[in-house]
C-alpha cells in the first residue's frame, strides 16, 4: 500500500483519503481504527461541583446548551459543564456525534429508542434515560445518519 501526506495549513481536521479498486476487510477494520483514534484523541474536560473531570466521547450520550450554558449528560445521566461551544465541539468529538437541533449534539452510538413526537419531530432517548427532540431542520441529515 502506497502512503501520502500532505500538509495544507488551510484545513482544520485531518483527512484520510482512501483509493482503492475495491474495499477489503482490511481497508474496513483501517477505517473503524481511524475513526476510532480520532473520537477518542479528543478528551472533553468538563466540570461539576467545583471539580474538573475529563470525558472519554464513547461515554457521553447528550449536550445541550441550555441558557448559555453548555451540559454534557454521560453515559449515567450525570450532567458535568462544558467551557466550549457547540460548533467546536461537534466538530472535535467525531463522527459518532450529531446535531440534532441549534442547542444539542447526541453520540448516535448511545441511542436507546427513537419515536415519533409532535409536529413531525421524533423524540430520541439515550441509554441513560436523558432524551431530547430532533427538530425538523436537522430531521433529515438524521435520518440519513441513521440509515431510515
Amino acid at each position: 500500500m502506497k502512503v501520502e501526506i500532505s500538509i495544507e495549513h488551510n484545513i482544520t481536521e485531518p483527512v484520510a483519503l482512501i483509493r482503492t479498486p475495491s474495499l477489503t476487510s482490511e481497508l474496513v477494520a483501517l477505517v473503524e481504527m481511524l475513526e476510532k483514534a480520532s473520537t477518542q484523541a479528543y478528551l472533553l474536560t468538563a466540570k461539576k461541583d467545583d471539580k474538573s473531570f475529563v470525558i472519554e466521547p464513547d461515554k457521553i450520550d447528550i449536550i445541550r446548551s441550555e441558557g448559555g450554558v453548555i451540559t454534557c449528560f454521560n453515559q449515567e445521566g450525570q450532567d458535568f459543564v462544558v467551557n466550549r461551544p457547540l460548533n467546536e465541539l461537534i466538530e472535535r468529538l467525531g463522527s459518532n456525534f450529531i446535531r440534532i437541533s441549534k442547542s444539542a449534539i447526541i453520540n448516535i452510538n448511545r441511542i436507546d429508542h427513537l419515536s415519533p413526537s409532535f409536529n413531525r419531530t421524533v423524540h430520541v432517548v439515550m441509554k441513560s434515560g436523558v432524551s431530547d427532540y430532533v427538530s425538523k431542520g436537522y430531521l433529515s441529515d438524521f435520518k440519513r445518519r441513521l440509515g431510515l
